[in-house]
């Protein structure tokens, strides 16, 4: 970078940090003061402030690209109003080269934020998660329901209560043989012990058919006499049980891998996402929503860019002394617009079966097409 870059980039990189500062701030108190509504004899201030606190990494990825758009807002409007914009225009930085030099800037910026999205993110919020529920003696949460059901190719597995990532009450397993059922598995408790899953206390109850030729004789007889053709053979349905105090249980999930589950989808890493999706598509599941999911994280450089393309418009459009207030919200209606936008078209790529890289994407197409012609009609 040459001086220009350098402070051009500086300038952006303040202002967007600042902002960032005061979204944080805004965003744990909000959350700080609904978690004091639900304090309790075990959840008390501490852990209201500890939950509070675990969420500061967790907002600050989802609210960067918000707060470089508005941080170039600022930034670059003050420029534009103490007239060094127009110094630089004069001097021969073209639109395309004041923008090149501040996305280097962001890139950089981006990176930090990516390394602290994609690493301590997802953690600090399983570490939230832990405390409040812990503190509230919650159930372990995967997903929104309070059991676990997971298909595996010819398998079953009910989970009636998660008490922790290593520890199952109630748990059911269904073996199936082409779609008939062969025999089931019933355990009060599962734990994981040495790097494998165990049931403890397991009933196991197998199915079988089979064929009596003493009954099936007296069958054949009865039919004749009633004038039927005799049948070539007769089965039954036998059951056999048996108690086993300690047997292993080949479940897919590991216990880190559980813990990645008890996270949000849209606070999942991009790896823990691409294993996820391998596994439900291994087992003919539904990965629409974590497809989606993993498709956003790989289209935020390219919402970062329209977001700071869409800046170009609003400040070198007009020349005019606009206030840091007006900017602001104007800032946050295109924000807000935006996640409006986002969130419409990926529901309906999931709704109507449309490949999930097009919603993750065409919102983000759509910013810089809009800033685009609004550049273009201002010039």
């Amino acid at each position: 970078m040459n001086r220009i870059e350098r402070y051009l980039g500086r300038v952006l990189v303040q202002h967007a940090l600042l902002v960032l500062l005061v979204l944080l701030s805004l965003f744990v108190f909000f959350e700080f003061l609904n978690q004091l509504g639900k304090m309790e004899k075990d959840y008390g201030l501490a852990e209201v402030v500890h939950y509070s606190l675990f969420k500061l990494p967790v907002y600050g990825y989802e609210l960067f690209p918000l707060a470089v758009l508005i941080g170039a807002l600022i930034g670059l409007g003050g420029l534009a109003n103490q007239s060094e914009l127009i110094v630089l225009r004069v001097t021969g930085w073209s639109l395309p080269r004041i923008f090149w030099a501040l996305m280097k800037s962001v890139a950089l910026l981006w990176a930090l934020f990516f390394v602290l999205g994609e690493g301590l993110a997802p953690k600090s919020e399983v570490a939230a998660e832990k405390v409040r529920m812990e503190a509230l003696h919650e159930n372990f949460s995967i997903g929104q329901g309070r059991d676990l059901w997971v298909r595996e190719r010819n398998r079953l597995v009910h989970i009636g209560k998660v008490v922790s990532d290593q520890v199952f009450l109630n748990v059911r397993v269904y073996e199936l043989n082409q779609s008939r059922l062969q025999s089931w598995t019933q355990a009060k408790r599962a734990e994981y012990r040495n790097g494998e899953w165990v049931l403890l206390k397991a009933r196991q109850n197998r199915l079988s058919w089979e064929a009596d030729a003493e009954v099936a004789n007296l069958l054949n007889q009865a039919q004749e006499a009633l004038g039927q053709p005799a049948s070539s053979s007769h089965q039954w349905l036998q059951r056999t049980q048996q108690t086993l105090a300690k047997t292993p249980f080949l479940f897919s999930l590991t216990p880190e891998q559980l813990q990645r589950l008890s996270v949000k989808t849209r606070h999942m890493g991009v790896l823990d996402l691409y294993d996820y999706i391998g596994f439900l598509e291994a087992n003919e599941l539904d990965a629409e929503h974590f497809k989606l999911a993993f498709w956003r994280k790989i289209a935020m450089p390219f919402v970062q860019v329209g977001m700071l393309l869409m800046v170009f418009p609003l400040v070198f459009g007009s020349q005019r002394q606009v206030s840091m207030g007006q900017r602001v919200f104007v800032g946050v209606l295109i924000g807000l617009s935006f996640h409006l936008l986002n969130q419409v078209f990926g529901n309906l790529s999931v709704v109507y079966q449309l490949p999930a890289f097009l919603g993750a994407f065409l919102p983000s197409l759509v910013l810089v097409l809009l800033a685009g012609w609004l550049l273009a009609r201002r010039r």
